[in-house]
């Protein structure tokens, strides 16, 4: 089970941290949500089309806060990135905090699972099942993605305010984890 977490499943799917030879799904499944995205005329995530994608994914995982989430048959639904330290671009856009919170990146659904409203259901289970003294939950997305901003405020993100950093505009999200 993954050790942030009280439970390990929601609905018919597992959660678990990743290892070394889950990079390739990983990187796989983020790349996949990048080109959807450039379709769509969204570039946020153009970084993870390059080669330095896989480097930092790889240093993701060996740090312990990239996650994969598979269905009963192992496949891989989607990935997530969790971690009770801000990293850099965290501490860019909300200020070296030092409070108890959880901050959230790199969310992405499989394409044969987009549309099933797994996203919701895994950003509730998040909140629902974390097992640390975190009493919220913290997130960016680019603020010229309406779609995702919008996303973010259905599941019950109070919107905080936007930064900046890189040149680019981030739109800050947070949540109460429940107790």
């Amino acid at each position: 089970m993954a050790d942030i977490f009280k439970k390990d499943t929601f609905d018919d799917y597992r959660v678990r941290k990743t290892a070394a030879d889950d990079a390739d799904t990983v990187v796989r499944t983020l790349q996949d949500a990048a080109g959807w995205l450039n379709d769509k005329g969204i570039h946020q995530w153009d970084f993870y089309l390059t080669d330095e994608a896989v480097s930092e994914v790889k240093e993701a995982i060996e740090a312990g806060t990239t996650y994969l989430v598979t269905d009963r048959d192992d496949h891989p639904v989607a990935t997530f990135n969790l971690s009770q330290s801000q990293n850099e671009l965290d501490a860019s856009l909300w200020g070296d905090r030092g409070d108890d919170a959880l901050y959230l990146h790199r969310l992405a659904i499989d394409k044969n699972y987009r549309h099933q409203q797994i996203g919701r259901r895994l950003l509730s289970w998040i909140q629902e099942n974390s097992k640390t003294e975190s009493d919220v939950l913290r997130l960016d997305c680019v603020a010229d993605n309406p779609g995702l901003n919008q996303f973010y405020e259905n599941a019950g993100f109070s919107f905080s305010g936007f930064a900046e950093a890189m040149d680019i505009q981030f739109s800050k999200y947070e949540k109460q984890l429940d107790d």
